[in-house]
């Protein structure tokens, strides 16, 4: 019997004495067993070439409408030198009853571009969840047609964005049901103009190099993010009169979110060795960045850090969004805490996040409820950019495990990651974090795409006691995905609140459901829905452990994912 068949075993085991020892967290990468076969290549062959090193992210979205998630997976492309004769070409896996198969061809979405990251929208509001990719290079909008098959529809809606595109998020600017586009742009970079580094911060074009490194981001010039506004599925380029084109940034990480409780999404970046930024929403389309005044733009030292990537998350509860931001190799993830009214403080040392941050290199992060208790975890996708880093700084390691952090349930945490059961602990170069209920039995699974290596698919395996609900929300006259939408629950014991909101993380697009843990409680005695725009609906007495869908305007329908 193989080792880690003998350890699920073994586990299992454990899991059903779990009343007697306990609860325990447990997530098995499950790729291999399942047939999830992505394995990403960057392309490189020793050059350094700087794109190598981002990596890539995932989208979680159900595009054939069968009621479970599927993913897609960005891919690299040959750089000079590379010399392999693979085939490389972003992929798309449909689930079927957790066992994945390979539908690239078959839906026409194999493009071959060097590609970074994805976003899923629906962005036409026909039942259809659209793909959008970002590149090195021209990003593509692929169409989705509803029959297993993507078109490329890129120069007919209005896109053009041949920059160093990275993360993208679909969200409603103006409540008008309508899906806007945000892309963050990253640096002016040619492949054909690649400059040669002996450390992070020292580089030459020519001489005798001591140890070829990929350069610091320093030495590359920013370039303006994309926001492009939805005039009824066509894209209107407002990046300029939004007031986002002004700002030239180092663009990886972006979430848009009601950040001060107005109605309506707000937006914020997470930038590379720059200020970040806070786009505050007037409501009509239009931004007034308001990063340094909120005091989200640096950390509490008053220093820009090297954002990678950025979620946004209720973590003590008090109906106000936090923000966390991953970091590099030196600096700790940031959290923060939102006092109210979209003022923020750096609180990361104050509730426990700084000091195991702060030798790795953090790119994807979730907010997910993991044990089901009712408070926000974290997830952290780790892995350095720098291959040979031993040589520049012992302390450091290319590869790294990733890290859950557990909520004390005051919006303190602890890193458990070495009491995790399973696969946690394996170290790899991880890039792009997804979450998602894959199995649909109401705990979250992530999905991990590693750089120049093979997928992880954690499945959530854990011996957790607690009752959960979940939610699917279809908009009506919102937008179709009902993105923005506010949901609050309230048990017996306390009240919950969450938004729908695909964006997040590292280059990703994330499970629209919305999952409560609701520890030992077993019925929601009321549900708010605050649909995008003015539109309210009240449920009440809706019974625990099950997935619900709700139509704007309409009744509550249990979900049978059998």
């Amino acid at each position: 019997m193989e080792k880690k068949y003998f350890q699920y075993y073994i586990l299992i085991y454990l899991l059903y004495l779990s009343p007697i020892i306990g609860e325990k967290l447990v997530f098995f990468d499950l790729a291999h067993e399942q047939s999830l076969n992505f394995e990403h290549d960057h392309g490189g062959s020793g050059n350094y070439y700087y794109i190598e090193s981002m990596g890539s992210g995932i989208c979680v979205f159900d595009y054939d409408s069968d009621g479970d998630m599927d993913l897609y997976f960005p891919q690299g492309a040959p750089l000079p030198g590379w010399g392999k004769t693979k085939n490389l070409e972003n992929k798309l896996y449909r689930n079927d009853n957790s066992k994945w198969t390979d539908v690239t061809k078959e839906a026409g979405v194999g493009d071959k571009s060097y590609s970074m990251g994805c976003a899923c929208g629906d962005y036409d509001n026909d039942g259809g969840i659209d793909l959008y990719v970002t590149n090195y290079g021209q990003d593509i909008f692929y169409k989705n047609n509803k029959d297993g098959t993507f078109t490329d529809i890129t120069s007919d809606i209005g896109i053009n964005n041949p920059a160093m595109g990275m993360s993208a998020a679909f969200f409603d600017s103006d409540n008008d049901g309508w899906l806007e586009l945000y892309v963050t742009n990253y640096v002016e970079y040619s492949i054909e103009d690649n400059p040669e580094c002996t450390s992070p911060m020292q580089y030459q074009r020519h001489g005798q190099l001591v140890a070829r490194s990929y350069c610091d981001p320093d030495i590359f010039i920013g370039v303006e993010d994309k926001f492009y506004y939805n005039n009824k599925g066509i894209f209107i380029d407002r990046s300029s009169r939004s007031g986002i084109s002004r700002y030239r940034m180092r663009g990886l990480g972006v979430v848009p979110g009601d950040i001060d409780n107005d109605g309506d999404m707000d937006i914020y970046v997470a930038n590379d060795k720059d200020m970040n930024l806070l786009f505050i929403n007037n409501g009509e389309g239009r931004f007034t960045e308001n990063a340094l005044i909120r005091g989200v733009g640096f950390n509490g030292n008053g220093l820009p850090e090297a954002g990678m990537g950025v979620d946004i998350g209720d973590i003590n509860r008090d109906g106000w969004l936090d923000i966390y931001v991953t970091n590099y190799s030196g600096e700790t993830n940031t959290l923060y805490l939102n006092q109210g009214e979209g003022i923020f403080t750096d609180a990361t040392n104050q509730l426990g996040l700084g000091k195991p941050s702060i030798h790795f290199l953090a790119f994807g992060t979730k907010f997910i409820d993991l044990n089901l208790d009712g408070w926000l975890d974290i997830f952290v996708s780790n892995g350095h950019v720098i291959d040979n880093i031993n040589l520049f700084n012992s302390s450091y390691e290319h590869l790294q495990s990733n890290q859950i952090y557990i909520n004390q349930r005051d919006g303190s945490f602890i890193d458990r990651t070495i009491n995790i059961g399973g696969d946690i602990l394996n170290k790899a170069v991880s890039r792009g974090a997804a979450s998602c209920d894959v199995d649909n039995d109401g705990d979250l699974d992530i999905i991990v795409s590693n750089n120049n290596g093979k997928a992880n698919l954690l499945i959530n395996k854990s011996s957790s006691l607690n009752n959960w609900i979940g939610f699917f929300l279809e908009g009506n006259t919102s937008n179709r995905q009902a993105i923005g939408s506010k949901i609050v629950i309230q048990t017996k014991v306390d009240s919950q609140v969450a938004w729908v909101n695909t964006a997040g993380s590292y280059l990703n697009s994330n499970d629209q459901r919305i999952i409560f843990g609701i520890d030992q409680e077993k019925m929601v005695d009321k549900l708010e829905i605050f649909w995008p725009g003015e539109n309210k609906q009240i449920f009440k007495n809706i019974i625990a452990n099950k997935y619900y869908k709700i139509v704007e305007g309409g009744t509550i329908t249990p979900i049978d994912y059998e």
